[in-house]
């Protein structure tokens, strides 16, 4: 009994293989189904991946999703339309560009440790010169902010909020991030 059932399922996967391979050559290969995988080696467009950073400094760097190691990483700041296509193989428009073609976004790919430097001075976060309060990401390099309550965000703050306090005079966060280290402490640790 056990041996007809096991020679029935063989049976039946073998037949209904053979079906599958059937109706698979009788397409046409210019057509493609929904279940089509494009790779680049097939023509599929895909952003380019390098070895070497495209961009020179970055300060809106995304490490991509996709777990590799060394990171892929994508500098997100936007370029004129010249400047894009003289450094990156691919570019494309912003994300929620009303008008497409100015200015445009390197969509070229770096795959490795380091994705370089801020372009912004490394001397001044959007927060100002110290912060007692960052928030870091684990990744490398770390994307931070700074909690810290003051009574006036710095002029590189793009973000800037009021919130809520127990302090009888309004006081204010900045909600930027910034890639790379936060900083000096504004106060020294207390060591016991």
């Amino acid at each position: 009994m056990k041996n007809t059932m096991a020679a029935a399922s063989i049976l039946f996967f073998l037949l209904a293989g053979l079906a599958a391979a059937a109706h698979g050559s009788t397409e046409d290969d210019t057509t493609t189904t929904t279940n089509t995988i494009r790779l680049p080696s097939d023509g599929g467009t895909l952003a380019a991946t390098r070895r070497t950073r495209p961009w020179k400094c970055c300060d809106n760097i995304e490490q991509l999703p996709v777990r590799t190691n060394p990171p892929q990483w994508r500098c997100n700041d936007e370029l004129e339309p010249g400047q894009c296509f003289r450094q990156c193989e691919a570019c494309r428009d912003p994300p929620g560009r009303p008008f497409p073609g100015r200015p445009l976004i390197c969509d070229d790919v770096f795959w490795g440790d380091d994705p370089g430097t801020s372009c912004a001075p490394s001397s001044e976060w959007p927060w100002g010169p110290c912060c007692d309060f960052a928030i870091c990401t684990k990744s490398i390099p770390p994307i931070c902010h700074c909690s810290d309550e003051v009574e006036s965000c710095a002029a590189a703050c793009g973000q800037c909020e009021m919130v809520d306090s127990w302090s009888w005079r309004p006081l204010f966060v900045c909600r930027d991030s910034f890639t790379g280290e936060p900083g000096p402490r504004c106060t020294p640790e207390m060591h016991n």
